[in-house]
């Protein structure tokens, strides 16, 4: 089976935004994060036979990450400052100015998958923009949010996070336990909202990955 994990855009730039610095991780007790966040890579796919893929932009190096003999770099069609939401000058763009790489694109650089795991920046937008065209395209496809901008939290909790696996019931649970103060149902609500995505795999017409 040709299993592939692949991880959107680790830049500098994004990166850096969730980096508080060795002086607040050793304070904290924490390990660095990108050192977790490598060795997770490693364990939960390398390990487990998925190509390693990572996306990035053509204008952009990768940073936080530690490649591997037979990981694989891809480019998407767009260059960073396409895509963000600011111009050269830091004034901001409009929305209709920021132009998304196109993912069809991305996955057809994959080649042949027949079970697909995604990670990287940003959970709520191009994450689960590549996830659900590569649904579309009859590819088994499940979103590991461990991995995600979210990752610079979750690793830190130390009832929830295991560096060997992803289990999105057991995210979920952790999920609906931190809105729970607000009442079971604004809860339900709040995940449902923020996860109801197929690609995100808390629907019953996406199986998911083990």
């Amino acid at each position: 089976m040709n299993k592939v994990f692949l991880y959107l855009y680790p830049i500098k730039e994004f990166s850096q935004t969730f980096n508080l610095g060795d002086d607040y991780y050793s304070r904290n007790s924490f390990r660095n994060p990108f050192d977790v966040l490598n060795e997770a890579i490693q364990k939960r796919y390398r390990a487990r036979d998925f190509k390693i893929v990572f996306v990035l932009y053509p204008d952009k190096d990768i940073y936080g990450i530690s490649l591997q003999q037979g990981d694989k770099i891809i480019y998407t069609d767009v260059t960073f400052l396409q895509a963000t939401g600011y111009n050269s000058d830091g004034s901001e763009k409009t929305k209709e100015e920021i132009i998304y790489p196109d993912e069809q694109k991305i996955i057809n650089q994959l080649g042949n998958v027949e079970e697909l795991v995604i990670a990287g920046y940003h959970a709520q937008d191009c994450v689960k923009r590549v996830g659900e065209v590569a649904l579309s395209n009859g590819i088994k496809t499940i979103i590991d949010l461990d991995l995600t901008d979210l990752f610079f939290n979750l690793y830190k909790q130390v009832d929830y996070f295991r560096v060997e696996s992803y289990s999105p019931e057991r995210f979920k649970t952790y999920c609906l336990k931190r809105f729970n103060r607000y009442g079971d149902k604004f809860a339900e609500e709040m995940f449902n909202r923020n996860y109801e995505s197929e690609a995100c795999g808390f629907k019953d017409t996406n199986k998911k990955l083990k």
